[in-house]
């Protein structure tokens, strides 16, 4: 929550009051999306009706509906940091379903320095289609952009965004906030689950190179010495730089993939700060270290067939990104 003074309620969804052919009280429907997230005020940009709750719902179809959806989320410590500015990028909608880029702008208790913060979560699918749609959200001059956003002065306050000529997607949302350092110095960090490699094949672009030419950002893979600009691997011993390390097995809900060993890095971090420092482990306890990002084989036989994820110590298929960032 960025306002103290409220109480965070998940969004409600279709309860087949209808009027008009529409559900009146669907918080998550195109037109009712940012409204939600606005007054919410909290960090968060629901996936609505993403997989993963329809698969809940066809598992437990008698629980109640007082979840949330799937999401993308900012937190930070609040004795170190305090929120000044919460906004929102919905994407284009032709159907129930919504989505959002989520930035938050957080000011230094002890130093004043800012730090715009933006994350989302781009469609997965490893064929060319896939990535045109993702690239259809990152660059689509022709499609309806919709952002909201709440400030702090004393008490939070709705205020519009400036027009800017020439918007047409996420980059120019992530370029509004890289603009900014000319103004108040402050640091812009992009973190996303990118679903593409830096490798995929350019067609004529891909959403990492379109994301380093538009945004002007460095990747924090590239600062650490572990890729080029152009997404190959600077040790030449090495062919995989990986964040997710899966293979599906006999119960998944998707058989087409069932055996499908996914060795990709499609996790990132882009910063215009000069400066990153990749974590490669995190101690849990006295008896469990988790690996992060990045995991790196010189194939996908062998050591990297034995070491996916999830495991009992890691229960998400995708590696933590873990890094400092220098202000």
């Amino acid at each position: 929550l960025v306002d103290d003074q409220k109480m965070y309620k998940p969004a409600r969804y279709a309860d087949g009051n209808k009027k008009d052919d529409v559900d009146t009280k669907d918080d998550l429907r195109p037109d009712n999306y940012l409204h939600h997230v606005i007054h919410a005020r909290t960090a968060f940009a629901p996936k609505a009706y993403s997989h993963a709750r329809n698969l809940r719902d066809k598992r437990h179809p008698k629980t109640p509906h007082d979840l949330d959806d799937d999401g993308v989320a900012v937190f930070w410590k609040k004795e170190i940091l305090y929120p000044i500015e919460l906004g929102f990028l919905k994407w284009p909608s032709e159907s129930e379903k919504s989505q959002a880029v989520l930035a938050v702008t957080l000011e230094h208790i002890a130093t004043n320095k800012r730090i715009n913060v933006l994350t989302t979560h781009l469609p997965s699918g490893d064929d060319a289609t896939k990535e045109q749609e993702r690239l259809g959200v990152m660059k689509n001059p022709n499609a309806e952009w919709c952002a909201r956003r709440i400030r702090f002065d004393k008490l939070w306050y709705e205020v519009d965004y400036e027009p800017k000529e020439g918007f047409d997607g996420i980059t120019s949302y992530v370029k509004h906030f890289t603009d900014r350092k000319k103004i108040d110095s402050s640091t812009t960090i992009f973190a996303l689950d990118a679903n593409s490699r830096p490798s995929y094949p350019f067609h004529p672009d891909n959403v990492w190179k379109t994301i380093l030419d538009s945004t002007k950002l460095q990747s924090i893979w590239v600062q650490n010495s572990y890729l080029t600009l152009d997404g190959k691997c600077v040790d030449p011993r090495y062919e995989y730089i990986a964040s997710v390390n899966k293979m599906r097995g006999p119960s998944s809900d998707q058989p087409a993939k069932i055996g499908e060993h996914m060795l990709e890095l499609i996790d990132h971090v882009f910063t215009n700060a000069n400066a990153s420092n990749i974590c490669n482990e995190v101690k849990v306890n006295k008896d469990v270290t988790v690996s992060t990002a990045p995991l790196i084989y010189e194939s996908k036989e062998g050591p990297a067939e034995v070491a996916l994820y999830p495991s009992s110590t890691m229960p998400s298929d995708h590696c933590p990104v873990i890094v400092d960032i220098t202000l």
